[in-house]
C-alpha cells in the first residue's frame, strides 16, 4: 500500500506519472481480515517507511501553511498580459519550469534577451537585432527558439495538442552545453556549445517590446502555476504593479523585482466552453480563450454546432428536394436521417426512385437472414421450439420511426413444409411470427390479422379445402404458404418460431424465408394544412433550444403583400423576459427571421431572386444555438453570430403559434406541411381534422373548385382568389360577363392586326356567339395582306347563308374550303359556333351549340397549303364591299381569333387604336345573357380569443374615513326619500279636491250648436261624416 505516490509508475493500472504533492490528513486503513483501523499518518515515523517528506511535516498535527505547497496560479487574460522578472545579469544557464493550461494554440510562454541590441543598416534605417530565447506554443506544440551570435535554432517537442485545456508540466534548461525542453516528464534535448550570458530581464507571456518580436506572435493567454526560476518559486507576495518604486540608483529595476502587467494573481480564471459539450451528434468541441467551435467532420451533420443533418429525411425527401427535374434514378443506396436534427443517427437504405415526375418511391430495408433457412427434425412442441431472431441492417428505433412515417409497408414471409403443420387453426399454432408489439401473430402472409389463416384460406384454395393453410394438411409432399404482411403497425418481423418437425431423425422438416421490408411514401409530406383566414392560428408546445434548436417546414402561398402587407408564419414569445422568435414573409421576395434572447431584437433577412408567393413549395429552416442564429430558405442561407460571453438559453412561455402572431394579427394564408421542431414532426393535420376556424386539412385552395369560367386562369390567394380573363372573350370577377354589341345592317367593325402581331398560322381557334332574325351579314372575316403567285390572298369567312345557317369558307392558297351549317339559326336565340384547326391544319372541326360537330381531315398525300399567311385585317358585320343594307343585324359576342379578342379591345377604358367602326356608334351589350354569380360563402365566426377584462385595483380606505362616508351617504338618501314622499302627498291632495277633468273633444265643438255640427267643423283628418239626408223623388 502506497500513500501519496508509488515508487514505480510502470506498474499495471497506474495511468499518471507524477506523485501527489500537497497535504493529507485522516488517512486511515481498515484491515479486511481483522477490521482493525490503522492511522497511517500517526504511525508513520514509528512503523512505516516514508520518502520525500520533510521532517516536522509528518503527523496528525501538521498544517499546510507553507507556500511551497500552494501552486499559486496566474491568469493571462489578454494577449498583452505578462509578468516581468528582473534578475542578476550574466548567468550562464536558464532553468525555468511551470505548469500551463490554455485553449489557445499559439503564444509566447517565456522570453529573454541574451545580449544588448545591435543595430545594422537596411536602406537608410537602423534596424535593431539581438540574441534571444523564446519558449512558445506553435499550433499546440511546444517549441523553443534560441538565437546566439546571429545563429537561430529551434527545437520542437514531439507532443502536440497542448492547448486542450488540461494542465501540462513544462520545463526548460539551457546551459552552455545542453538544451533541454520537457513536456509532462517527456524530455526533448540536444547537446550544444555556446557562450551563454543572460541579461537582467525575463518575461512570461510576450517579451514586452518589439525587438525580435514577429508581428504574428502573440502573448500567451491562459493559466500558469508553480512558476519556478532557477529553483526559486515566484510567489504573489513578491509581485508588484509599480515599477518606479523599485528602481535602484542607476534607474534600473532592482534585482528580484517582479512586475505585473495585467495578470490576475492567485486564480486560474478560465471558462471551459466545451463542458458540457455544446456540439451535437458526436461533434468534437475545440475552443479558444473567447470562443468554441465544433468539428463536425465524419458526423453526417453540419452547422455551427453539428445540429443540422446533411442527409435527406427520407427517400421521398431526396426525390422532392434534391433530385434534378430531368434526373432518373432507378435505385440507389441512400443514407437518410429520419428525424433530421433529432437524436436518431442516420442509416443507409435502398431507395427506388424512378423519374422525379413518377409517383414511384419505395424504401427497402434488408436484414441478415434473407436466405431460405432450414428447420430440421427434432423440434416438436411442447418440448422444443425452433426460434430465429431477425436482425436488420438498421437499428430498430430508426426502423420503427421509418415504418410509422410511411404510407404503407409490406414484408414477404414464406414457409415450405413436409408434413409439418403451421397455424393449425382453430387449435393452437405450431408456427408463428413476432412483430414489434412482441405479440404472437397467428396469421400468415397474404391473410389478415385475427383470421388464423394463410392466403389460401381466404380464397379457399388450400390443399385440404377443410383447412386454412396448405401446411396444415400434413401431406407427405412439399407444400408452401407464403404472402405479404401488410399491417405496418405490427411490422417488421422480429422473430419466427416453428415447432412441428417431429422427433430427431424423422422425415418431417420445414423451410422458411423472411423477405426484405418495403415501405412507400413519407407521411411527413402528407401532414399538410391550409390557412384560409389571415387571423387563424394553430398552436404547439413552446420552442426549446437549450443547446441548439431548430424549426423546419415547407410553405406554399399566393399571398399578396401589396394588399395585406407582411405575413407572420411562425411566432413564439416569452412573456417574462421578452424573448421572441418570428418568421415573417415581408415581401414577395423577402423572408425575415426575428429573434430576441434578452439582448434586443435581431433580424436575419433573405432576399431571393425569385418570388416566394408563387404557389410553389419553399423550405424554411431556422436554427438557434450558442454560436449563431441562422435562417435558410431553399438554397439561400444567412446567419448572425452570437456573443458567447453573454449567451443564455432562449426562454419562451407562449405556445408556438403557426399562421399568425400570438394575438391573431398579420396572418398567413396558404399551405404549410412537414412542420418539425427539433426533428420531431408536429401533427398539425390531426388538429385541423378536429375542425378549426379558418384552417383545413390538406392543401386545398380556392382554385381547386375551378371557380373561373370560360377558360379564365385562377390566381390562388388561399383566403380568396381572382380570375385572369386576359385570354378569354369575357370579363368580370369570374370571367362570366359577356362582351358583345348590337349591330345594325350598316355597321362595320374593323380590326387591324399590329404589324408585329400574327405572321402566319396553321392552327386556329375561331369563336363567335350571335343572335339574329335575318339571313345576311358577316360574322367574322379575316384577310391577309399578302398576294400569292396566283394573285390571290388568304382569307377566312364566317357568314350567314340564305338558309339561316352559317357558311364556313376559307382559302389558304391552294383551294377553297366551304362548309354550310345545316341548321336555321335565325330564330332570335343565342348560338355559338367554334371553328378549330389542329394537326398542322390538316384537321378541321366545326361545332355549333350542342349539335354533333363536323370533322374533316385532309389526307396526308394531298398537297394543300394549309398555312394562313399574314392575317392583317378582321371585319365584323360587313366588309367594305358589302352594301350597307346587307350587313349583319343582331347581337354578337365572344368574338375570338386565337388570343385576339376585338370586341374586348373596343370596350376598354383606353380603346385599342387598331379597332375602328362605321355606320353608327356601338355600345357594349350582354346579348341577353346574365353573368354567373356564386352564392356567398358561409360565414366563419372566429372563436373567443380569450381576452380578459383588466381588473382595476380596489381603493383602500382607512376605517374612520369609510365610516364617515357611509354616514353621509345614508343621511343623503334618507333626506331625498322624505322629499319624494311629501311631494306625492301634496299631488294626491290637490287632485282629489278639484273635480275637474279634460276631454278629448274635437276642435270646433265649442262653436257648434249640436254634435253633428261639431264634427263637421272639426279636424279635417277625420273621415267625412256629413249628416245623411233623405230625398223623395
Amino acid at each position: 500500500l502506497y500513500v501519496g505516490g508509488a515508487p514505480n509508475h510502470m506498474e499495471r493500472g497506474i495511468t499518471v506519472r507524477p506523485n501527489f504533492q500537497g497535504c493529507l490528513e485522516n488517512v486511515l486503513y481498515i484491515s479486511p481480515s481483522t477490521n482493525a483501523i490503522l492511522d497511517i499518518l500517526q504511525n508513520l515515523q514509528r512503523q512505516l517507511p516514508f520518502y520525500g517528506l520533510e521532517q516536522g511535516r509528518v503527523g496528525s498535527g501538521a498544517l499546510c501553511e507553507d507556500d511551497s505547497l500552494n501552486m499559486h496560479s496566474y491568469t493571462f487574460k489578454r494577449f498583452d498580459s505578462y509578468l516581468e522578472v528582473f534578475r542578476k545579469p550574466g548567468a550562464t544557464s536558464i532553468d525555468v519550469s511551470f505548469q500551463m493550461r490554455t485553449f489557445e494554440p499559439n503564444g509566447i510562454l517565456f522570453y529573454t534577451n541574451l545580449s544588448e541590441p545591435r543595430y545594422f543598416m537596411v536602406g537608410i534605417n537602423d534596424v535593431p537585432d539581438q540574441d534571444f530565447l523564446r519558449l512558445f506554443l506553435d499550433e499546440g506544440q511546444l517549441a523553443c527558439t534560441v538565437q546566439l551570435n546571429g545563429n537561430k535554432r529551434t527545437v520542437r517537442h514531439r507532443r502536440d495538442n497542448l492547448h486542450d485545456g488540461q494542465w501540462h508540466e513544462i520545463s526548460l534548461l539551457l546551459t552552455q552545453y545542453r538544451f533541454n525542453i520537457t513536456v509532462d516528464y517527456e524530455p526533448e534535448f540536444s547537446n550544444t556549445r555556446n557562450n551563454l550570458s543572460t541579461t537582467d530581464r525575463f518575461t512570461f507571456s510576450t517579451n514586452g517590446d518589439q525587438v525580435n518580436r514577429e508581428t504574428t506572435m502573440n502573448g500567451f493567454v491562459g493559466c500558469l502555476r508553480q512558476v519556478i526560476m532557477s529553483g526559486i518559486q515566484i510567489l504573489p507576495r513578491d509581485i508588484t504593479n509599480n515599477i518606479t518604486a523599485l528602481r535602484a540608483n542607476d534607474n534600473r529595476p532592482r534585482t528580484g523585482t517582479i512586475v505585473n502587467h495585467g495578470v490576475l494573481l492567485d486564480a486560474c480564471e478560465m471558462f471551459d466552453r466545451c463542458t458540457p459539450n455544446p456540439c451535437r451528434h458526436g461533434g468534437i468541441c475545440h475552443q479558444t480563450w473567447t470562443r468554441f467551435y465544433c468539428d463536425c467532420s465524419k458526423t453526417g451533420y453540419s452547422g455551427a454546432v453539428c445540429h443540422v443533418s446533411d442527409m435527406p429525411l427520407s427517400c421521398l425527401d431526396y426525390k422532392l428536394n434534391r433530385m434534378k427535374i430531368d434526373e432518373i434514378i432507378p435505385e440507389r443506396i441512400t443514407i437518410i436521417d429520419i428525424d433530421g436534427s433529432g437524436p436518431l443517427a442516420p442509416f443507409p437504405v435502398l431507395c427506388r426512385y424512378g423519374a422525379k415526375t413518377e409517383i414511384l418511391n419505395v424504401t427497402e430495408i434488408g436484414h441478415y437472414h434473407e436466405l431460405e433457412s432450414y428447420v430440421s427434425s427434432g423440434y416438436q412442441l411442447p418440448n422444443s421450439l425452433y426460434s430465429q431472431t431477425i436482425n436488420y441492417h438498421v437499428p430498430l428505433l430508426q426502423l420503427f420511426n421509418l415504418i410509422d412515417r410511411s404510407y404503407v409497408c409490406r414484408q414477404y414471409i414464406e414457409y415450405t413444409c413436409f408434413n409439418s403443420r403451421l397455424l393449425n387453426y382453430p387449435n393452437s399454432p405450431y408456427g408463428w411470427w413476432v412483430g414489434r408489439t412482441n405479440q404472437t401473430m397467428d396469421y400468415w402472409g397474404g391473410s389478415e390479422i385475427g383470421t388464423g389463416k394463410c392466403s389460401c384460406g381466404l380464397d379457399m384454395t388450400c390443399a385440404n379445402p377443410n383447412l386454412f393453410c396448405n401446411c396444415d394438411s400434413q401431406f407427405t409432399t412439399e407444400l408452401k404458404d407464403a404472402g405479404y404482411l401488410t399491417r405496418k403497425e405490427y411490422l417488421p418481423v422480429l422473430r419466427v418460431e416453428f415447432g412441428d418437425t417431429g422427433p430427431v431423425g424423422s422425415s418431417q422438416y420445414g423451410r422458411y424465408q423472411v423477405g426484405r421490408l418495403y415501405c412507400e411514401g413519407d407521411l411527413l409530406y402528407d401532414n399538410t394544412i391550409t390557412f384560409r383566414k389571415a387571423d387563424a392560428i394553430i398552436t404547439v408546445p413552446p420552442f426549446e433550444a437549450k443547446v441548439a434548436g431548430d424549426i423546419r417546414f415547407q410553405f406554399k402561398t399566393g399571398f399578396d403583400s401589396a394588399t395585406f402587407g407582411s405575413a407572420i408564419i411562425v411566432q413564439n414569445i416569452g412573456y417574462d423576459d421578452g424573448d421572441l422568435i418570428e418568421i415573417r414573409l415581408q415581401a414577395p421576395r423577402e423572408i425575415a427571421f426575428r429573434y430576441s434572447v434578452g439582448r434586443g431584437t435581431n433580424i436575419i433577412t433573405i432576399r431571393a431572386p425569385y418570388d416566394f408567393n408563387d404557389n410553389d413549395w419553399h423550405t424554411v429552416h431556422i436554427e438557434i444555438n450558442r454560436q449563431e442564429a441562422r435562417l435558410t430558405v431553399d438554397d439561400l442561407s444567412a446567419a448572425n453570430p452570437e456573443d458567447q460571453t453573454t449567451f443564455r438559453h432562449i426562454h419562451l412561455t407562449s405556445n408556438l403559434t403557426i399562421g399568425a402572431s400570438v394575438t391573431n394579427r398579420n396572418g398567413f394564408v396558404g399551405c404549410i406541411r412537414a412542420f418539425q421542431v427539433n426533428g420531431q414532426l408536429m401533427d398539425l393535420k390531426s388538429q385541423a381534422l378536429r375542425g378549426m376556424y379558418g384552417i383545413s386539412p390538406d392543401c386545398i385552395g380556392k382554385c381547386q373548385s375551378n371557380p373561373c369560367l370560360n377558360g379564365g386562369r385562377c390566381n390562388e390567394r388561399w383566403s380568396t382568389y381572382d380570375c385572369d380573363c386576359t385570354f378569354t372573350p369575357f370579363r368580370g370577377p369570374i370571367c362570366s360577363t359577356e362582351i358583345g354589341t348590337r349591330l345594325e345592317a350598316n355597321t362595320m367593325i374593323k380590326y387591324t392586326f399590329p404589324t408585329q402581331g400574327v405572321t402566319a398560322t396553321e392552327e386556329e381557334t375561331i369563336r363567335v356567339l350571335f343572335t339574329t332574325y335575318k339571313k345576311q351579314g358577316i360574322l367574322m372575316q379575316l384577310k391577309s395582306d399578302r398576294i400569292d403567285e396566283k394573285g390571290m390572298i388568304d382569307y377566312f369567312t364566317l357568314e350567314m347563308n340564305n338558309n339561316g345557317g352559317v357558311r364556313v369558307k376559307f382559302n389558304y392558297g391552294f383551294d377553297t374550303f366551304e362548309y354550310n351549317v345545316p341548321y336555321d339559326l335565325t330564330n332570335g336565340q343565342n348560338h355559338e359556333i367554334i371553328v378549330t384547326r389542329r394537326n398542322q391544319g390538316k384537321l378541321i372541326i366545326v361545332s355549333v351549340d350542342n349539335y354533333e360537330p363536323y370533322i374533316d381531315v385532309f389526307p396526308q398525300t394531298q398537297q394543300i397549303d394549309m398555312q394562313f399567311d399574314s392575317p392583317r385585317v378582321m371585319y365584323i358585320g360587313r366588309n367594305e364591299t358589302t352594301p350597307p343594307e346587307e350587313g349583319f343585324t343582331g347581337c354578337i359576342s365572344r368574338l375570338q381569333f386565337n388570343r385576339i379578342f376585338p370586341l374586348k379591345y373596343a370596350f376598354l377604358e383606353e380603346r385599342d387604336p387598331n379597332i375602328t367602326w362605321s355606320g353608327g356608334d356601338i355600345r357594349e351589350w350582354p346579348c341577353g345573357t346574365e353573368p354567373v354569380k356564386y352564392p356567398p360563402e358561409p360565414l366563419e365566426i372566429p372563436p373567443d380569443r380569450g381576452f380578459s377584462i383588466l381588473a382595476l385595483p380596489r381603493p383602500i380606505y382607512k376605517q374612520y374615513v369609510y365610516a364617515r362616508n357611509l354616514g353621509l351617504i345614508i343621511g343623503s338618501m334618507g333626506f331625498l326619500l322624505l322629499l319624494i314622499l311629501v311631494g306625492l302627498a301634496v299631488c294626491y291632495q290637490k287632485s282629489s279636491k278639484s273635480g275637474h277633468y279634460k276631454t278629448k273633444e274635437d276642435k270646433g265643438a265649442d262653436q257648434a250648436v249640436d254634435a253633428d255640427t261639431a264634427i263637421l267643423k272639426g279636424d279635417s283628418r277625420h273621415p267625412d261624416l256629413t249628416e245623411p239626408k233623405e230625398w223623395i223623388l
